[in-house]
């Protein structure tokens, strides 16, 4: 079974539609403590009266191999703001109204010249329409409505060459590079930390594990490899799976260390993540983001949409999603990359991640990736990059 393959069973292949009248959303509890206090506390965004407020753009280390967190600030227009922040509490309503019909919904940042935020919904049924205007002001939504989501195509016979490392440096092993299980192949991510710990990880797409993605403890134990040089490395072992992010946390096996750093990527040093806001900032300015994948290697493209859920794939729907680019940026075997940026306090030398791509749309009238945002991962489970 290769990664796409199981990308391709999460999707839709050999699923009936009705699914989509079961699927619920799930939600899980943010953890308290360290966590609780970098999301919600100094990692808050407020607006002055003097027509300039101030966000926490993004959380970064204070040194590359730190696992704590510190707070970037910077000043925007408050009336950019003010339409952000009525556009995800619209979207928080959305949710709360658990809509069967929906397949995915996003928030739209306006740019700094036209503020105006919106929601971004597709659903099966126009019927969503009606309960939707019950939320809407004072953010605008748009709504698409498909009669069917057509079966995800299969993978392709032939796929390109995986990037593999021409050498493995056991202490210090890169995202954007191949890693494999016996379920198949996907892109492995940068180092993964404990946001209230010492510990740190490496990472990928849960559903590289089988059991379209949902297994959380049942893989425990089960080996990832790295390629380097035609040679399969065993660098770790997975700790658990997160099925509504779709990210399974592997623990170091035998002397190997994941890097916090993207192979091929100029820069390569990951220094932190964006907040939510910070992602509705940079889309603002219409700033675009980049992966590496192992399979397409260095593809870009402009934020779509932050703060989304998705009910695309499986039988639930994931939260805490981001969109960007299109799908010729992503395929079968890149699940796991990171979509990342350029720090704009050291553009020379780090990276600040959006999130984990997962999957790719393949249906017609829709053309982005996805995945689940940095943030929504050190909000619910306490993992950073």
């Amino acid at each position: 079974m290769t990664e796409g393959e199981s990308d391709d069973r999460d999707g839709t292949n050999g699923t009936d539609r009705s699914v989509v009248g079961r699927r619920r959303l799930l939600r899980t509890g943010a953890n308290v403590g360290l966590c609780g206090v970098l999301v919600l506390g100094v990692g808050a965004d407020y607006v002055t009266p003097d027509g300039l407020g101030e966000i926490t753009y993004a959380m970064a280390r204070p040194e590359p191999d730190s696992s704590d967190l510190e707070p970037r600030r910077k000043p925007v227009p408050a009336d950019w703001h003010e339409e952000i922040r009525n556009a995800f509490a619209v979207q928080q309503r959305l949710e709360e109204l658990e809509l069967s019909p929906l397949l995915d919904s996003f928030v739209v940042p306006g740019t700094f010249d036209e503020p105006r935020a919106s929601l971004s919904v597709s659903a099966t049924d126009a019927g969503v329409e009606e309960r939707l205007e019950s939320i809407a002001d004072p953010t605008p939504i748009d709504v698409e409505v498909l009669d069917e989501l057509p079966a995800a195509p299969e993978a392709a016979a032939e796929s390109p060459e995986p990037y593999q490392l021409s050498e493995l440096d056991p202490e210090a092993i890169p995202g954007g590079v191949v890693c494999e299980t016996g379920d198949g192949v996907a892109t492995l991510a940068s180092a993964l930390f404990e946001a209230d710990g010492d510990s740190r990880f490496f990472a990928t797409s849960n559903h590289l594990y089988g059991a379209l993605g949902t297994k959380e403890i049942d893989h425990r134990g089960e080996p990832l490899s790295v390629l380097a040089d035609d040679e399969s490395y065993h660098v770790g072992d997975v700790e658990r799976g997160y099925p509504l992010a779709d990210v399974v946390t592997v623990a170091p096996h035998d002397g190997y260390r994941p890097s916090a750093s993207i192979e091929r990527a100029s820069p390569s040093q990951v220094i932190g993540q964006y907040t939510k806001v910070g992602l509705a900032e940079l889309a603002a300015r219409e700033e675009p983001l980049s992966k590496l994948g192992a399979m397409t290697n260095e593809t870009s493209g402009r934020i779509e949409g932050i703060d989304g859920v998705t009910c695309f794939t499986g039988e639930v729907c994931r939260p805490g999603q981001f969109r960007w680019g299109d799908e010729d940026a992503f395929t079968d075997g890149d699940s796991g990359s990171i979509a990342f940026h350029a720090d704009e306090d050291d553009p020379e030398d780090s990276l600040l991640v959006a999130g984990i791509n997962n999957a790719r749309t393949w249906w017609p009238g829709a053309d982005f990736v996805w995945g689940t945002a940095g943030y929504h991962l050190l909000e619910e489970y306490g993992l950073h990059f």
